[in-house]
């Protein structure tokens, strides 16, 4: 038997099963996440789109009342001020909570459209009755719905359906105690409008129920079957100018991957290709825990390349640092110096990143320990003893990142480890400040100051209170000169050992509080 508990159909199987059967049921409870979370997506941003929409018509309600001169203005726009409170509550809850329980999402979807169809029911009250223009109001909501709508029929009809009945029962029941709309119903004319409307309405119902099943069919196939090498694709984590990350599943480790290949619109690039292969060799190259792992790389039979690295929870220090302002000096010590611990392997190793960045630190948790650092992306790393491709890297050619930009990179020189030194000195920097060495500067701005402009040292700013020593070791991370920085990574993780041993820069008694936990 299959049962679903908590949120997201966690199975609980009977040891008995076969182990196709097993697999059977653990796929289809794969697919069922995924359509939840492909659901739940879809009605956020329709929430929001909602919202907007039910304040846009706030103009039509004027225009009703200015030329038609049959109601109050107070009335509509009350009655929309009241309901853009629950859609309100719901684009929150939507903003705030990533996946939802099936039962909770439901309730939540037809909820909201039955407040939605309710209220274009009493405007209709207000102003025409069962004739009413705003009718039209009903079928616009209808097709929103539809336009969002992936389930099987039967959802959809209760999905769909339970809504649309709330505005012919608010009319009927208006009729037992409105004698003027009693009357209508008594009109073979206004009855017949009214009819004509409901057949409009039970049309587009049916449209929207027959659409939404046969996007769910096409949906489950394509998450059913789209697959890379041994890897089943799930959702997308992740998009940037050379390739997507996917969270993955691999069926023979049981287990959830973050899944990188190289966007199809590159494969037939030999500089993307060399640069994706140049990444792989340098992660696969790497053990350091603050690194992240490599599990397996390779190219499929159709050409698509891909490598597979371990998935992880948690945000990125540019994430972190947005929500905190800044960070306490302890905790960007702490943070520093596991970066520049995976970086002091890499540069044993030869490997050079090239593009230190807050986006690139990951900020995890590892057992009982908070803010554990994962070093990702050496999509540009520089393998220093091994041949460079000239196609690849030439002088002039610039690397990085403007923000956090070394000056020997700004200038298009040739890079070593101590540009990775520079990196983590304005990552410290910009964890300490709560912004980048030369902030509110064009990025042409910003990568000629760092060639050129000596950075504010971290005492200069107002309202910041930095030890000296801390100060001391950023600016002689942001040196000009490359020699007058720690030689390489290594130099730097014994430095801020160091600091990190002074009473004056100790860790508090009690634990940083561990970051938000976001699933990727």
């Amino acid at each position: 038997m299959l049962s679903q508990s908590g949120s997201v159909g966690e199975l609980e199987l009977p040891s008995a099963l076969s182990s196709s059967t097993r697999a059977s049921l653990e796929q289809r409870a794969r697919v069922e996440r995924e359509e939840l979370i492909n659901d739940t997506m879809r009605l956020r941003w329709l929430s929001v789109l909602g919202a907007i929409s039910w304040i846009s018509f706030g103009f039509q309600d004027w225009i009703v009342v200015k030329f038609g001169g049959e109601s109050s203005l107070e009335f509509f726009w009350g009655l929309r001020a009241l309901g853009l409170v629950p859609i309100t509550i719901v684009v929150w809850v939507f903003m705030r909570v990533r996946r939802l329980p099936r039962w909770s999402l439901t309730l939540m979807d037809i909820g909201i459209f039955t407040m939605a169809q309710m209220a274009m029911g009493l405007m209709c009250l207000e102003y025409g009755g069962i004739t009413s223009r705003y009718i039209t109001g009903v079928v616009i909501a209808l097709v929103a719905r539809g336009s969002a709508l992936a389930a099987p029929w039967k959802r959809g009809l209760y999905l769909v359906g339970t809504p649309v009945l709330a505005f012919p029962a608010v009319l009927l029941v208006a009729a037992w105690f409105r004698p003027d709309i009693r009357a209508q119903f008594s009109d073979t004319k206004a009855l017949s409008i009214f009819f004509q409307s409901l057949w409009v309405t039970v049309a587009s119902l049916g449209i929207c129920v027959w659409g939404g099943h046969g996007t769910w069919a096409v949906r489950r196939q394509l998450f059913e079957a789209r697959s890379i090498g041994r890897y089943r694709l799930k959702h997308c984590i992740g998009r940037g100018g050379m390739g997507e990350v996917w969270e993955a599943y691999h069926a023979g480790l049981h287990r959830d991957v973050a899944l990188k290949i190289l966007r199809p619109d590159q494969d037939a690039n030999p500089v993307a290709v060399r640069r994706f292969e140049q990444e792989v060799a340098a992660m696969s190259r790497l053990t350091h825990p603050n690194t992240v792992r490599v599990f397996d790389y390779g190219v499929t039979e159709d050409g698509i390349w891909y490598y597979a690295m371990e998935l992880l929870n948690g945000q990125t220090l540019f994430e972190l640092v947005r929500c905190e302002i800044r960070l306490t000096v302890p905790r960007a010590l702490t943070i520093a110096h596991q970066v520049a611990r995976a970086l002091a392997e890499a540069h044993a190793r030869g490997i050079v990143h090239r593009d230190i960045k807050p986006e690139n630190i990951f900020i995890t948790q590892a057992g009982d320990e908070p803010d554990f650092v994962k070093v990702l992306d050496f999509g540009i790393a520089k393998l220093v003893h091994d041949a460079e491709n000239p196609s690849i890297t030439r002088t002039g050619t610039i690397f990085g990142t403007p923000a956090y930009m070394s000056p020997e990179a700004a200038r298009g020189e040739p890079m070593d480890a101590r540009s990775d030194v520079y990196g983590v000195g304005a990552l410290l920097y910009f964890m300490l400040a709560g912004h980048p060495p030369f902030p509110n500067l064009k990025p042409t701005e910003v990568i000629m100051a760092h060639a050129q402009r000596r950075v504010p040292p971290l005492a200069e700013l107002a309202g910041l209170e930095v030890p000296a020593s801390v100060d001391s070791l950023v600016m002689r991370c942001l040196e000009k000169p490359a020699e007058r920085r720690f030689a390489d990574a290594a130099a730097l993780v014994a430095a801020l050992a160091e600091l990190l041993r002074d009473p004056a820069n100790a860790l508090a008694s009690e634990p940083p509080p561990p970051p938000v936990l976001i699933t990727l």
